[in-house]
């Protein structure tokens, strides 16, 4: 490491110590136990005395999508002149990685602006959790706001390094999981193609669940008792789906939308959902639940299997888990057994689309229907 330290300084013309400086505060790439020569000369460089016009003449990017950049991420576009940091040349690095592997930059820039918003999320989840559960309580103990701010102070300090690892790490298990999944996707296209496996082709399927009468409960027992409520939903949607193989998608208060590979796991979800709310003192779902395929971009699925899905989960009635025919027939579940509603009109679906109401079975025998309510769409 001492050789390349002393060679990444004459390169940069800069002492050896500021180079050591820069290694000690990882902001140099390593790579097994060295320094990645190229890229440590470029940044040692940028972290001298760099406007953002040399920064962005320096990665080869225009002016405009560094500015864009800040823009995507929640920050006020620098000027030309303006001094850029350590931060604004790995920043710039990311997004450079991404140019060059032949992302468009309208592409790239929504990516991180995703990024972006999820972790103002997070941070802001966080004020509010300390402001609820810890300020609050230190208040009505008597304490001034100069000791509520020390306090505040003090723990954040203790905390900061310890969160920023669970979120690396959290992160990185999620891409791990994603990533796997889309190279078994590749091998089963590479499968398909070379004839060795003749696939059948499985669409995902698309879950919506509300809940009936969460206006009427935020009017009633206030905001806060909603967050709460929405805060109770929000684990249990992700305990069933963590164990059913689906993933969250959109979120919402009183609701979401859930993707799951196989219709069957996504209708057995939606049972747990409604049977398993009533003992979190959650007010009754109903779930939606529609296949077919979708297109994926920036985290989130769109088309019409989506629209039908929530116009499915609309017509639903508290405690029913209503699904497409489609779903119904790739379901070939044991544990479920549907019921046919007809074919249903629904609003802004030019044709009437037949659905039905699905059950868990007990102990094989199907259970009795309850009559069909009838209802306007």
């Amino acid at each position: 490491m001492s050789d390349r330290i002393q060679e990444v300084a004459e390169r940069a013309n800069v002492p050896e110590d500021f180079v050591r400086q820069l290694v000690a505060a990882d902001a140099l790439p390593v790579e097994k136990g060295e320094l990645e020569l190229a890229t440590a000369v470029r940044r040692v460089r940028l972290l001298l005395d760099y406007s953002y016009e040399q920064l962005a003449a320096e990665c080869g990017v225009p002016m405009s999508f560094l500015q864009a950049l800040h823009q995507s991420l929640g920050f006020a576009p620098p000027e030309p002149g303006d001094r850029a940091g350590e931060d604004d040349a790995i920043m710039l690095e990311v997004a450079r990685l991404f140019r060059g592997a032949g992302a468009a930059d309208d592409a790239t820039l929504r990516l991180l602006a995703v990024y972006a918003d999820n972790l103002r999320r997070i941070a802001k989840a966080e004020a509010d959790y300390y402001e609820a559960n810890v300020e609050r309580r230190l208040r009505a103990e008597g304490l001034d706001e100069p000791q509520l701010i020390e306090i505040g102070t003090q723990l954040g300090d203790r905390v900061i390094g310890l969160l920023e690892r669970v979120l690396l790490m959290v992160y990185r298990r999620h891409r791990e999981h994603l990533w796997t999944e889309h190279a078994i996707n590749h091998v089963e296209q590479a499968l398909e193609g070379s004839g060795l496996q003749q696939r059948v082709p499985q669409p995902p399927a698309i879950c919506f669940v509300d809940l009936t009468g969460y206006t009427r409960l935020t009017e009633e027992r206030g905001d806060e008792a909603a967050a709460q409520v929405a805060g109770r939903l929000a684990a249990l949607v992700n305990d069933i789906s963590r164990r059913r193989g689906g993933r969250p998608i959109r979120w919402l208060g009183d609701g979401g939308m859930f993707y799951f590979r196989e219709p069957a796991t996504a209708v057995v979800a939606g049972l747990d959902l409604v049977e398993r709310g009533p003992a979190l003192d959650l007010p009754p779902a109903h779930v939606g639940i529609h296949t077919g395929p979708v297109i994926s971009q920036d985290g989130d699925v769109y088309g019409r299997t989506v629209n039908l899905a929530a116009r499915i989960a609309s017509y639903a009635h508290a405690g029913q888990v209503v699904v497409s025919q489609e779903t119904a027939q790739r379901s070939a579940d044991p544990q479920v057994w549907f019921d046919p509603l007809g074919a249903v009109e629904l609003k802004g679906v030019a044709q009437p689309l037949p659905l039905h109401q699905a059950y868990r079975r007990s102990s094989g025998v199907e259970p009795q229907m309850p009559p069909h309510k009838t209802r306007s769409s």
